[in-house]
């Protein structure tokens, strides 16, 4: 990691794309902010990204690589009470959805000794907004040590998705439309009210264009890290050359003092634009009608026949829904190598968040060390591994995403 030090504290940026590159990364995050660290004995919580059910690969959800390697790190650092929580968007949280499995964080979890919570399901903490107050996950409130894993994506509301958006997720259930009564004040509102300890930003895919869950996925290989939200944001969008001020919610925290007003330029004076990404497009007049608080009565009466599939597809083309879900799970039974069509270039054996070698990958020799994530499936861009059983939900992504993915 090369490390800038801010009045604000540090800033990490390091550069990654193998589970072991992802790995030494998080072992320097943790060595340099070791005195921020807590005892081996306290309770950790891990907040990543999974509002959706898309993969990491799409650039929607947070990677694998990151959760493993955070995971691992903490459990050599004497760490046994860890948990993964996140609570998921409104759709999957109205359909029971369960983004820990279908993402396979699950497995993950339970590989290091860890436990998975889903925030829509816990008990809510009041906590004050602009246009009222909302429910967070008591577990978040009162985590004796905090740690975000966002990831960097666009967002066709907020602008980007980065570490404050990432608090959508604290939120419970259904009380994440309070906060969308003014999404971007009060998603600085909730940045002073819960802060992290430590921000590990995953940067290995984003998402550009019409994020959160409808744009196109690109390569980064870089993760951030920091403890302070507003100084990884701001590095985040200065790397992808967004306009700090076209975020809503760090535009109002400048505005309340929250923080300098010379660190946009110091951070741009730190940092180079690496590459500049396609930003959200405007929302559809229908969609922006849609959220308009007079019509929410009518949007709950008629969220059974939306949910019909020829509904939801038109709604989809008209640009008023970005997702749209399936509730089977896939039924695979597990993938294997099509040896005629495999090139042996690489690409899966480098995205794999268990470091199986090239030659095992989709063979009886991968053993039982497979997560079962499918990201050499993802990334082969050539058929040369094939899915075994019932994708189910699988196959709108698949139908969406695996072209894309594979050109990364």
């Amino acid at each position: 990691m090369k490390w800038h030090e801010f009045e604000e504290g540090p800033l990490g940026i390091g550069r990654a794309w193998t589970a072991g590159e992802v790995l030494r990364r998080i072992d320097d995050v943790l060595t340099t902010l070791a005195p921020q660290l807590p005892e081996p004995g306290a309770p950790v919580l891990i907040k990543p990204n999974l509002n959706n059910d898309l993969p990491a690969l799409a650039g929607n959800s947070t990677d694998l690589r990151v959760l493993a390697a955070l995971l691992g790190a903490l459990v050599d650092r004497g760490h046994r009470q860890l948990t993964v929580a996140d609570g998921s968007n409104v759709g999957m949280e109205r359909r029971r959805i369960d983004a820990f499995y279908r993402l396979r964080v699950d497995r993950l979890a339970r590989r290091h000794g860890a436990r998975t919570l889903d925030l829509n399901r816990c008990e809510g903490v009041p906590v004050p907004l602009a246009t009222g107050e909302t429910l967070v996950a008591r577990e978040v409130v009162e985590a004796p040590f905090l740690i975000s894993v966002p990831k960097l994506k666009t967002h066709v509301v907020a602008g980007m998705s980065l570490s404050i958006k990432n608090w959508m997720g604290c939120v419970v259930a259904q009380r994440k439309r309070d906060v969308h009564r003014d999404l971007a004040l009060n998603l600085h509102r909730l940045s002073q009210a819960v802060r992290p300890h430590l921000i590990v930003l995953d940067a290995l895919v984003g998402m550009e264009g019409a994020g959160p869950g409808d744009g196109v996925p690109f390569r980064m290989d870089t993760l951030l890290a920091g403890r302070d939200m507003v100084l990884v944001d701001l590095a985040a969008a200065r790397m992808v050359g967004y306009r700090w001020d076209q975020l809503g919610y760090l535009a109002h925290a400048r505005e309340e003092g929250c923080f300098a007003e010379d660190l946009p330029r110091r951070v741009a004076d730190a940092i180079a634009v690496e590459r500049r990404i396609l930003e959200a497009p405007p929302r559809s007049p229908l969609a922006g009608l849609s959220e308009h608080k007079l019509l929410w009565p009518l949007k709950r009466a008629v969220r059974p026949v939306v949910d019909h599939p020829v509904i939801s597809r038109t709604a989809y083309r008209l640009g008023v829904i970005q997702d749209r879900y399936r509730v089977d799970d896939d039924q695979l039974s597990g993938f294997v190598r099509d040896e005629q069509r495999c090139r042996s270039c690489g690409r899966c054996a480098r995205v794999c968040p268990d470091s199986i070698p090239e030659e095992a990958i989709g063979t009886t020799e991968q053993g039982q060390g497979c997560l079962g994530c499918l990201y050499c499936y993802w990334i082969c861009p050539c058929g040369g591994i094939e899915l075994r059983g019932d994708a189910g939900y699988l196959g709108a992504h698949i139908d969406r995403y695996k072209r894309a993915i594979g050109k990364l």
